[in-house]
């Protein structure tokens, strides 16, 4: 055996001499094809992305490839369509006509999200425009259906979520039934996530009447508390009367005219003590009570001067 291998090992050197120049030849062809090539023979597939391979040399559309994220090697005649994985929103903006014929825009926030192992279907069936195709008219048809079978003071006054559900239920049905692959039923491609509805605006002689109307109503609510208010005001008035009216009864035995005639006197005397100038005046009779003017010390201004 080590014979064997004495014998072998130079003739193995006298081959790689030999051949040295093929080798690195053939390695230069190989690295200058990659290289060249590359951008053809690789794809990126991004986050929250995977790609669907299309031979064109091996049946077209791969059904049973899903490419994941990361790069990916394919022929260079083969091509990737990518496909964004993760729950997209898009706004549409809907005229809608309610029950009663009341002509309105309803702006619509939907998400969607595309079922991961049925994109290669969906990309053979349907292709990359499918919202534009399916999608969006699908949220438009069960916008306008579910708005058309309620009053304009229904459609945004109710419940908003049972309204928003029931369009989303609707929306998926139609998808699916929509873009069901040939001699496949009921295959979910295209999953809607939610319904929102962001904005709504009537017509602006409906909004004037119906800002109106909820004026009218907001006054015709607040009549019965003014009202009230009214009566607890007459109520609080009738008691303070009654309270006077008592006081008065309780008081009149004692107003005899000495006591009067003692209580100004107290009070003018009072006032006599202050610095500033006044006039009292004193009515006629035993009973007459003093009458007390102040603010006598200021000049009086005359209009007409003598002498001019």
């Amino acid at each position: 055996m080590i014979e064997m291998m004495k014998n072998y090992l130079p003739n193995l050197r006298n081959w790689v001499r030999k051949h040295t120049l093929k080798f690195i030849v053939i390695c230069f062809f190989f690295l200058t094809t990659a290289i060249v090539l590359w951008p053809t023979i690789h794809v990126t597939i991004p986050v929250g992305s995977v790609g669907i391979l299309y031979r064109p040399l091996w049946g077209g559309t791969d059904l049973y490839t899903v490419l994941p994220e990361g790069i990916r090697l394919k022929w260079p005649w083969d091509s990737v369509t990518q496909y964004d994985t993760t729950i997209q929103q898009k706004v549409v903006s809907i005229d809608v006509l309610t029950k009663d014929l009341l002509k309105s825009k309803l702006t619509v926030s939907y998400q969607f999200k595309v079922y991961e192992e049925n994109i290669p279907m969906l990309h053979k069936y349907v292709g990359s425009s499918y919202v534009s195709k399916f999608v969006e008219p699908s949220i438009i048809a069960s916008v306008r259906d579910a708005i058309g079978k309620l009053s304009s003071t229904d459609a945004f006054t109710l419940d908003i979520a049972a309204v928003q559900s029931a369009i989303r239920k609707g929306s998926d049905l139609s998808i699916i039934n929509s873009i069901s692959p040939p001699g496949i039923d009921d295959v979910r491609l295209v999953r809607i996530v939610g319904i929102e509805f962001q904005d709504f605006s009537f017509p602006k002689e409906v909004e004037d009447a119906i800002s109106q109307k909820m004026v009218e109503s907001a006054k015709a609510q607040s009549y019965p508390f003014i009202l009230e208010a009214e009566r607890s005001e007459a109520t609080r008035k009738e008691i303070e009367a009654e309270g006077i009216r008592k006081f008065q009864d309780i008081i009149r035995p004692g107003l005899s005219d000495s006591y009067l005639r003692w209580r100004g006197i107290e009070a003018t005397q009072k006032l006599a003590e202050s610095s500033n100038s006044k006039m009292v005046l004193f009515g006629q009779g035993p009973t007459g009570l003093p009458l007390i003017m102040g603010d006598m010390d200021k000049t009086p201004i005359n209009s007409n001067k003598s002498g001019k």
